[in-house]
Formats: C-alpha cells, sequence, structure tokens
C-alpha cells in the first residue's frame, strides 16, 4: 500500500512561499545572445567542401556557403520537397529522388586569399567577408522565416565592384545515377536540360520535368550603396507552368514590404524558438554541437514545411535521394520532445497522416483490409511496399521483408500525443496503429510451446545476413504495440475486439533470443560480425522493456552493448548514438560522455553534418537525444531527473525540458548536487519521478498536489492544471537560478575552423 510522503523531499508550490521566486525566474534573465554566441559555427577561413560550410534554412528553403574550387564563393541553393515524381517500376531511388537545383557562384575581380564565416545561431544569419588581393566582399545571408526567400546581399571594397553573379544548374537528374557501382535500369530518364528566360526584373531557370511540372529558381538583384542585394526563390509543381508565375510573384510580394521589416520578424520567430526550452553542458564543444542541432532542426523542417528527409533543404550529391524508413526518420525526430518543440516535429505526423492510402497498399493485397507497413526507403509519397506472407518462403528482397518499420515510426507519433496529452493526436494514430500491428498478427502462429512465432522468415535491418526466425527487431516493436494498443483501448474506453488478441499475443509472445553474448538477431541467426544498427536491441532502447530498472535483465543488457560494439568494422556514427544512450540508460554518465565525444572525434563533420557517401541528417541529431538523457530521462512510467550527469560535470541545469504526461521540468545542479525542480503541469495529472535527491528535508504542500512515496526514491506528484510545484532540499538552494550555473563559451567556438585548433 502507497503511502503520503513523510519528511523526506520538501514540495511547495510556487504561489506559496515568496522565497520561490528565484526558481521560477523567467526565461528573458537568460542572456541568450550571448550564451548562443559561443555556439556559433565559426570559420576563419572556408574551405571548398559542403561539410566545412555555413547553411541556412526555413524548412523547406535553405542555403549552404562555401568555396568553390575556381576562386569564387558558392551559394547552394535548397529546396527539400523538389523531388521528380516518375510513374513505373523504377526504385523510388530514381523515380521519386530528391534533385538538385544548382548554386550561385560569387566571382570577385582579385584572387581570394580567405573567406572568413560565422553562423549566428540566435539571428539565423550568416555574415562573412572574402578577402581578396584586390579588396573584399562583405556577405550576408539568411533564409527568411516568414517568406521562401533567401537574401544574400555584398558589400564591396576596393577594386571588387566588379565581382560577379552567376547562376550554374545542376543537372536534374537522380544523383544516384552518379555512383559506377549503382546500376541503372535502361527505362530511367533524367529530365531535359532547364531554359533561362527573363520576367521583368527577375531571371527565372525554369526546369521542366519528364512526369510533368517543374521548379523555377527565381532572382532579383538590386544595387546599393555599398553594393548589390539579390533576392532569390525557389517554386516547384507536380503540373503545368504555374511554379514559373509563382516563383516570379513571390519575389514581388516580398518586395510590398521593407527588408527591415522581413528580417525583424525572421529573427523574432527565432528568438521566439530557441527558449521553449533550455539546457547548459559544462562541456563548450557537446554545448556548442548541441545548440547547432537545435538550429538545424528548425532550419530543416516546420509544421507546414516537408518531413525532414536524410539531408533537408541541403542538396549533396548522394546515393541516398530518398525517405529511409528503418532507423533515420526516427533518429531525425528523436530530439524534439523532450526539447519541448512539438510544433516542429508535426511534420512527421503530417506525412504519415496525408500517405496513410499508400501505406495501406504496401501490404499485399491479402491483408489490405486491415494492415499497413512501409519498406525500407521511398520517395515523399511512402510508396515501399512489404511483401511478406504468412508461411511463404518466396524470394524476396531484405528491404521487402522489414516488417516493423512503419511501428517504429508510430512511436515518435505516440510521444507526440504522450509529451501533448492531445487526444485528436491519439484519436489519429489509434486506426493506423492497429493496421501496423495488424500486419504482424496476421504472420504468427502459435506453436506447441504455446507461444506466439512469426511463421515467415522477415529481416533485421542493416545486418549483412539478418533474415531470420523471429527477429527481436519485429518481436521487440510488436510487443511494445501490443501494450500499447491496450494503453489506448483502456484511456479511450473502446472495448475493441482485438484487445484480447494484443494481450494474448503481449502475454505469450516467444522470447527475444539471446544466447551467452547477449541479444541475437533472431533466433536462427546470432550476433556474429560488425553492424551498425543497432536493430537487434529496440527492446532495450527507445522501448525501454528490457531496461535497468529490472535487476535480471542488466546483466544482459551490459553484455549485449559490450558485444555489439565488440565488432568495431561497420560501426557508424549512430552506432555510438545509440551506445550512448543506452548507457545514460544504466546511469553511467562517463561512459555515454566519451561514446559521444567518440562521435564528435571521428564522424561529425566541422558544420556538425554528417556523411556516409552523402549527408544522413539522423546521426547529429540523435546525438541532441542522447544528450538531453544525461539529464531527463523518461521509461517505466518514470521521469528521472540529471540520471546520468558525467561525475565531472559539477554544474548543469535545464528548463521547461517536456515529458510524458504533458509536464514541463526544470532543474538546477551545483557543485555536484541537484538543488531543486521546477514542475508545471499543463495537462493535469500524475508524474512519477525520480528526483534523485540524497538528503531528507521537511514536506509541504499546497492540498490539491498530491504526493505519494512509491519506495525506491520515487515519488508520485499529482498536480492540476496550470499548477507549478518545487522540490528542492534547503530554502537557500531555491536562490540559484538556471542561469547561475550556465556554461558560457568566449570565443573558442568548437565547431567550424576553430574545431581544427589544439
Amino acid at each position: 500500500m502507497k503511502k503520503a510522503i513523510l519528511p523526506r523531499i520538501l514540495l511547495i508550490l510556487l504561489f506559496a512561499m515568496p522565497c520561490l521566486q528565484a526558481a521560477s525566474q523567467s526565461r528573458s534573465e537568460l542572456n541568450w545572445p550571448k550564451f548562443l554566441s559561443g555556439c556559433d559555427l565559426v570559420f576563419d577561413d572556408l574551405s571548398a567542401n559542403w561539410n566545412e560550410g555555413v547553411f541556412t534554412g526555413n524548412g523547406l528553403l535553405g542555403t549552404m556557403i562555401y568555396r568553390d574550387t575556381e576562386n569564387g564563393l558558392r551559394i547552394d541553393i535548397g529546396r527539400s520537397d523538389v523531388r521528380d515524381h516518375q510513374s513505373g517500376n523504377t526504385s523510388p531511388l530514381l523515380a521519386k529522388a530528391r534533385l538538385p537545383i544548382g548554386y550561385f557562384l560569387v566571382k570577385p575581380v582579385g584572387k581570394i586569399t580567405k573567406v572568413s564565416a560565422r553562423l549566428d545561431l540566435w539571428n539565423a544569419e550568416i555574415r562573412g567577408v572574402i578577402y581578396t588581393d584586390k579588396g573584399s566582399i562583405e556577405f550576408r545571408n539568411l533564409t527568411f522565416s516568414d517568406s521562401d526567400v533567401i537574401y544574400y546581399s555584398a558589400a564591396y571594397k576596393g577594386e571588387e565592384r566588379g565581382f560577379t553573379w552567376q547562376w550554374v544548374p545542376e543537372e536534374s537528374v537522380s544523383s544516384r545515377t552518379k555512383y559506377s557501382h549503382i546500376k541503372v535500369p535502361d527505362n530511367y530518364k533524367g529530365n531535359p536540360t532547364g531554359q533561362l528566360v527573363k520576367n521583368g526584373e527577375t531571371q527565372v531557370y525554369d526546369q521542366s520535368l519528364n512526369a510533368g511540372g517543374g521548379y523555377a529558381t527565381a532572382w532579383q538583384q538590386q544595387n546599393t550603396a555599398l553594393g548589390t542585394d539579390f533576392l532569390i526563390t525557389v517554386a516547384f509543381s507536380k503540373e503545368g507552368q504555374q511554379y514559373v508565375n509563382k516563383a516570379v510573384q513571390t519575389l514581388k510580394n516580398f518586395k510590398s514590404v521593407p527588408i527591415s521589416s522581413h528580417i525583424q520578424q525572421h529573427q523574432q520567430w527565432w528568438h521566439r524558438y530557441y527558449p521553449q526550452s533550455f539546457l547548459t553542458i559544462p562541456d563548450s564543444r557537446m554545448q556548442s554541437f548541441y545548440w547547432m542541432q537545435q538550429y538545424k532542426l528548425a532550419s530543416g523542417t516546420r509544421a507546414d514545411k516537408p518531413a525532414l528527409d536524410l539531408m533537408g533543404p541541403w542538396f549533396k550529391q548522394t546515393p541516398w535521394p530518398a525517405y529511409w524508413l528503418n532507423l533515420n526518420i526516427q533518429l531525425t525526430y528523436s530530439p524534439l520532445y523532450t526539447a519541448n518543440r512539438l510544433n516542429i516535429a508535426t511534420s512527421l505526423m503530417r506525412i504519415i497522416d496525408e500517405q496513410q492510402v499508400n501505406l495501406i497498399k504496401n501490404v499485399p493485397k491479402e491483408y489490405q483490409h486491415d494492415a499497413a507497413a512501409i519498406a525500407r526507403a521511398s520517395g515523399a509519397d511512402l510508396v515501399a511496399p512489404v511483401k511478406l506472407l504468412a508461411g511463404s518462403t518466396a524470394d524476396i528482397s531484405n528491404g521487402e521483408a522489414e516488417l516493423s518499420n512503419l511501428t517504429w515510426i508510430l512511436y515518435y507519433y505516440w510521444q507526440h500525443y504522450r509529451y501533448s496529452m492531445d487526444k485528436t493526436v491519439l484519436n489519429k494514430l489509434y486506426p493506423l496503429l492497429k493496421r501496423s500491428i495488424n500486419y504482424p498478427l496476421h504472420l504468427l502462429k502459435k506453436e506447441n510451446d504455446g507461444k506466439w512465432h512469426f511463421s515467415v522468415k522477415t529481416h533485421s535491418p542493416e545486418y549483412p545476413v539478418g533474415k531470420g526466425t523471429d527477429t527481436n527487431y519485429d518481436l521487440a516493436l510488436l510487443n511494445w504495440g501490443c501494450k500499447t494498443l491496450l494503453q489506448i483501448n483502456d484511456e479511450l474506453k473502446l472495448n475493441d475486439p482485438l484487445a484480447a488478441k494484443w494481450k494474448d499475443v503481449s502475454d505469450n509472445l516467444v522470447a527475444y533470443p539471446q544466447d551467452e553474448n547477449g541479444f541475437r538477431i533472431a533466433a536462427d541467426v546470432p550476433f556474429s560480425q560488425s553492424h551498425r544498427h543497432y536493430s537487434h536491441l529496440l527492446m532495450v532502447y527507445p522501448l525501454y522493456l528490457v531496461n535497468w530498472d529490472q535487476p535480471e535483465n542488466q546483466n544482459l543488457i551490459k553484455k549485449s552493448l559490450a558485444h555489439w560494439h565488440s565488432f568495431p568494422t561497420a560501426l557508424q556514427g549512430y552506432s555510438f548514438t545509440g551506445g550512448a544512450s543506452i548507457y545514460a540508460m544504466m546511469g553511467n554518465g562517463d561512459a555515454a560522455r566519451d561514446y559521444l565525444n567518440q562521435l564528435f572525434d571521428k564522424f561529425v563533420k566541422p558544420n556538425t553534418m554528417y556523411l556516409e557517401s552523402g549527408p544522413v541528417i539522423e546521426t547529429p541529431l540523435a546525438a541532441a537525444a542522447s544528450i538531453q538523457e544525461l539529464y531527463l530521462q523518461y521509461w517505466n512510467n518514470t521521469v528521472r531527473v540529471f540520471p546520468a550527469v558525467p561525475t565531472n560535470w559539477a554544474n548543469a541545469s535545464f528548463e521547461n525540458l517536456r515529458t510524458e504526461g504533458a509536464f514541463l521540468l526544470t532543474a538546477v545542479r551545483k557543485s555536484g548536487t541537484t538543488r531543486w525542480i521546477k514542475i508545471e503541469s499543463l495537462n493535469g495529472g500524475t508524474l512519477h519521478i525520480k528526483p534523485g535527491f540524497t538528503s531528507t528535508s521537511k514536506l509541504k504542500a499546497n492540498p490539491t498536489v498530491k504526493i505519494l512515496d512509491m519506495g525506491n526514491q520515487v515519488y508520485s506528484c499529482t498536480i492540476p492544471k496550470g499548477e507549478t510545484a518545487v522540490l528542492y532540499l534547503n530554502p537557500e538552494d531555491l536562490k540559484i537560478g538556471v542561469q547561475d550555473v550556465v556554461t558560457y563559451s568566449t570565443n573558442d567556438n568548437s565547431f567550424g575552423k576553430l574545431a581544427k585548433k589544439k
């Protein structure tokens, strides 16, 4: 029987005592410009590499700026929904591929001696200088948040008045064709060469598509007292020629408002965005990296913009010009929920909602009445058939045998609900999650051991010989899906007739295959070679079905992680983010920190991008989630505060990190001790919390807040909607504000050119 909490922790509502005002200091007291300036991306001299460039974006349009090999400055132009849409049976990596647009080339009069550049995070703009032996060109670039327009301003000195501005279009063809080892079918055709036309004062490059429609890059330039301003946009349509007029009209409408007003609105958007949450890290490199990812997320997608693929608005030649659905899109969205940036995350829900018909068509006809799925890779239409049939031994590709990718994507849809408690989200998720789980249910059979097994071999993503019976990837996601459907059924009081089946499967699903080394790939596939993916460990992370609260599983978790990383050859960046997150779950912050540092040392590029042949944006973003988990974790129905802070991080704080149940948490740690925790209830409800306090104190609580001691240092806090409570050790600790333990970097920015300095 649970008991009312005795004098263990002091809990007070914020309005109960004036001394709590320090703990509720507003976000405005943080010096955001100063703080973020220490995280800026700074280059003494840009190179001619995409992964050493500076970038802007508004969730649709974007720029990447770096040096051209021919004595110029290159400004790549990207729009994340510019994709081919050819019909037929050609691979989506060709027929529905992301398409390159082109770049502008700034050619100075003199020879470039160096190009300095700084990405100003707080104002989301680039400022730099092209130095030549004839003078200099000072430039400024931003992609406006309030309109789909890119601004590039150039001010010259000396003899650089005569610099030139040149548009260089790129071939409208899937970049996958550029790789000699990839066989391109004869029926694939690229698109025709575009045409440069003039529409009044606007220059337009019209790129039509064979499948219909096309895209247009339009720009205007205007001389100023000191140089030239350029306005650029890109319009896209799948049919007709209206995209050309749309591009022209976008610039015309933009110019009807003074540029200063656009800049002010742009800055205001970003100044509202960053303070939605805050955390500070007593490690300048990790702190800079974290905030670069927060910038990258809002530059790469927005609520009303396309879901983030492998490269966002920053196109680079790649063999992967598609959506990747067996890890990449999942990791991409993973840091948004704790960061309290649910608005940005809605772009993932939207693409799922809009493409439900195709998700249903992805399963064999026999199952389309009640099932849905998605295979390994697709275009924006999410067409990627899975061809598994119960009991079949037909020869299908590994990608077509990946059963549970949709279920893993829907885990983040579920996160969106749990972090918002918005019932409209839940009502949209429920029928699709049912379909996603119905597909594996069709493939199960109960064997003589009384357990449910798969009747067909499925593929564990990325493992070289990963097709097997009862793969851990599919068992973990089926288990999670059944448990979650049961939870939704109870929460919505639906009395769904399938509930009995979900419970039977959850109770009687075959155990996760394991051996002396830990979790196997499948019952008939041991883990015996290097594997970058943690597809066989999803029950540990991120699902936490097997977790550190279960003493009987702790050794299994440790040896599974150690065995995974004992084969280093194929490990990639996200192998280290997954390892860091598992160590964080164990409470081993030092090992988690070390894994993240290995990621930074070996894989992260100077501009914090990540490449495996081409851009794959998910890994740095997943690392941001791993960093959050050092400060805040929610699993096994309990939130844990500072659960894995490294031993050398004496001071740390965060503000308005979000957790399941729609609670915002703020906390301060100083001299190695957690001083206070603020909990704000956005929806009303009960939060189980493990605050990590070691000392004892008195209790004082407002009658509207109910506190129960659950044992094992876990407390149940029931807080009405809109109310805020504070847990703390000593009244004197409440004088320590979030801003009092902030780490301010001072001119030692960790990424960019300066990252190479010792």
